[in-house]
């Protein structure tokens, strides 16, 4: 008994249906993307990039030891495992740093010097940061002083006070009890 030609044609149709059935749907895929992308904004820090830095927010005065909110104080690079404070004022000083952990949800990120101008390289700090009301990010470093160990900076005692960018960094440091220092503004390059 001799097949009929189109019994080729109705297997290959039913083969190519029946990939086509395998394959994940385009909604499927964009879940799939929208996941992947939820898990790299979690594990990227949030601060990451080329900043510009500023003392306090745009309309700080300045005062005998900071310069006005209006001029640069220097720049920042920061990346997940790397962190670089330059000051633009006439010192010029650098701070050099690998970045051992941080934590967007704390707003705090764990460093240990590779290069400080006052002897701090080999030791460890901390930065932390906040987006303020006037959706900027603002830095401050730990100014409890720079420790021996990771352990020991995670331990500090430091309070920052978010709601003031203009004297909120180390709020209940032993030189100005209740007053802190500035926190840095920073700006996209």
């Amino acid at each position: 008994m001799k097949r009929k030609p189109y019994w080729k044609f109705f297997i290959s149709t039913f083969l190519i249906l029946g990939l086509l059935n395998c394959s994940p749907s385009k909604e499927n895929n964009d879940d799939e993307i929208a996941s992947l992308l939820a898990i790299v904004n979690a594990t990227n820090l949030q601060i990451s990039g080329n900043w510009a830095y500023y003392n306090g927010t745009p309309s700080y005065p300045g005062d005998e030891f900071n310069t006005a909110g209006t001029v640069k104080s220097g720049d920042l690079i920061i990346t997940n495992s790397y962190f670089k404070q330059t000051s633009v004022e006439a010192a010029g000083s650098s701070y050099e740093a690998d970045i051992l952990e941080y934590d967007n949800t704390k707003q705090t990120l764990y460093v240990k010097f590779i290069t400080h101008p006052f002897g701090g390289a080999g030791k460890y700090s901390a930065y932390y940061w906040t987006l303020f009301s006037d959706n900027k990010f603002y830095f401050c470093a730990d100014i409890t002083g720079n420790k021996n160990s990771l352990a020991e900076v995670k331990e500090s005692t430091q309070k920052n006070d978010k709601t003031n960018m203009n004297s909120g960094c180390y709020t209940n440091n032993p030189f100005t009890p209740g007053t802190g220092f500035i926190w840095f503004r920073m700006e996209t390059k």
